[in-house]
């Protein structure tokens, strides 16, 4: 009898230590609770109708969620239960629901469904398992993450496969996830009820949000600048300042989209997303507008009547901008309307319906984000080329029957081309990029590029600033206006009114 109990005794210590770690070699989420499991004598487990050994047994005093952190649990005994039978992960209670990131609590004792999956194997054959007689059903896992899109594999476009070590393949994006990522569980529907999977929602970095704050924050600098020195009062100052004005509003607003100020389908989010489109589209018609007044100023002399009046130019130009993104914001807003919402059909726009913005992970962009952008971009591009042409190839003939004083205005007019040069090549070019970027986005290619050109567009307040406030011009100019208060040039430097060259147009036009 004594015996006996030495033996029992030294069993229980060689049990708790087997039991006081964790299980080697086996990854948390194939485990499952045996604390209502029968404890033989050997210090197995019958769990069901499996013996799971000591040796794959053990104690945890915690649990890991979706993000892979450990959480403090009271002790429990668990067994490496995929070691035997492959398993399937379910979010609940195969009986109970899934409501908003939980599980409800009443088990639906009459809820009847297909039991039935098919399990790829490692060799690529695909078998029917029941999930109750074939396969360990894992239900006591803790519930990945709390916001969740469900995904029919009866959909097309929802599609996946569950695979024999119970990774799950999701087709849309072509993408292996660990059972730590996804669960499955019964979901009634119209007419029936089947299983369906339960994705995370993927935490987007902030990095690009914080980068456009940064961003506004120095083209506000750079519009208070424009109000507030004389040299900005021209007609091409105003057209710059309106254009810094649309990108840092659309800026703004895409910073709300990406923190999610408003909920999918509100009034508010609706307004952001046709909002922060119309400023986007106003943003490169201003740029086009500049580009289009260097053009007319140095190379297009018969316009010269039309641009000596610069408040009608003005006038007409915002009349310009405004009704092309309002009509181009329009045409968004009745296919919204009028198109059932479908996250795979290119023509949608889906605006306020995954984010408070234009879809951007759909082809359904490039029709009304970026080839807009790509054509405003071709033109800016023609023109100031056209303009660099005639600045540097036919204007020099010009030069000997110049005075001073309109060889200084000519002088100003090609300085502030390059100032407006610097600004389409930082514009343009970033905007350029990021239509690369795309492309390659959708293609799931060249990972590295699309990260730096984000970075790059969300940047561009920042380079704007620079591009435009470091230099010797811009100190002298600001410290001029602190010291006198207001402008003080003579009539030959006055860049009060609009610094354009009516006798060098004049004068080219009798030669």
């Amino acid at each position: 009898m004594g015996k006996l109990i030495l033996q029992q005794f030294i069993l229980s210590i060689l049990v708790i230590v087997v039991t006081s770690k964790d299980i080697p070699n086996c990854d948390f989420f194939d485990t499952a609770k045996l604390n209502n499991s029968d404890m033989l004598a050997d210090g197995s487990y019958k769990y069901e109708d499996i013996i799971i050994p000591s040796n794959l047994t053990g104690e945890y005093d915690y649990v890991i969620n979706y993000d892979g952190d450990e959480v403090s649990v009271p002790k429990h005994i668990r067994g490496c239960v995929c070691k035997f039978k492959t398993c399937i992960r379910f979010c609940c209670h195969p009986k109970k629901q899934m409501g908003i990131g939980n599980c409800y609590k009443k088990i639906y004792k009459n809820l009847t469904y297909d039991h039935t999956l098919n399990i790829t194997h490692h060799n690529g054959s695909v078998i029917e398992k029941h999930i109750f007689n074939d396969m360990f059903v894992q239900q006591d896992l803790p519930v990945p993450c709390q916001q969740h899109y469900v995904l029919n594999a009866k959909e097309k476009v929802d599609k996946w496969d569950l695979y024999e070590n119970g990774s799950f393949f999701r087709h849309y994006d072509k993408r292996f996830l660990s059972k730590q990522e996804f669960c499955l569980q019964p979901r009634k529907m119209k007419n029936h009820t089947l299983i369906v999977a339960y994705n995370c929602f993927e935490k987007k970095s902030m990095k690009m949000a914080y980068f456009k704050m940064s961003s506004v924050f120095f083209m506000a600098i750079t519009i208070f600048a424009y109000l507030w020195l004389p040299k900005f009062q021209s007609l091409h100052g105003k057209c710059c300042n309106l254009y810094f004005i649309c990108l840092a509003l659309a800026f703004s607003l895409n910073v709300a989209s990406m923190f999610s100020v408003f909920e999918v389908y509100t009034c508010m989010c609706y307004l952001t997303g046709y909002t922060g489109y119309f400023t986007v589209m106003a943003t490169f018609l201003w740029l086009s507008v500049i580009s289009f007044d260097v053009w007319r100023r140095f190379a297009m002399r018969r316009f010269q009547d039309f641009y000596n009046n610069n408040r009608s130019s003005f006038f007409n130009y915002n009349v310009i901008v405004w009704s092309t993104a309002g009509f181009l914001t329009l045409i968004i807003f009745v296919v919204d309307l009028f198109v059932v919402t479908d996250m795979k059909n290119p023509y949608n726009p889906a605006v306020g319906v995954v984010s408070c913005w234009i879809y951007s992970d759909g082809w359904s962009a490039m029709y009304y984000f970026f080839a807009p952008l790509a054509l405003l971009i071709i033109l800016n591009g023609t023109m100031f080329f056209l303009t660099t042409r005639y600045i540097y190839v036919e204007n020099k003939k010009n030069q000997k029957v110049l005075n001073k004083c309109e060889q200084q205005r000519q002088s100003r007019n090609q300085a502030n081309y390059r100032v407006y040069l610097r600004l389409f090549i930082i514009m343009g070019g970033s905007w350029f990029l990021e239509i690369i970027a795309f492309i390659c986005r959708m293609e799931d290619v060249c990972k590295l590029f699309v990260e730096v050109s984000d970075y790059i567009n969300c940047s561009q307040g920042i380079i704007i600033f620079v591009a435009t406030f470091c230099n010797q011009e811009m100190l002298k100019s600001i410290r001029k206006r602190i010291q006198n208060g207001e402008s003080t040039n003579t009539d030959c430097n006055s860049t009060s009114r609009p610094p354009d060259n009516e006798k060098v147009a004049t004068v080219e036009y009798r030669k």
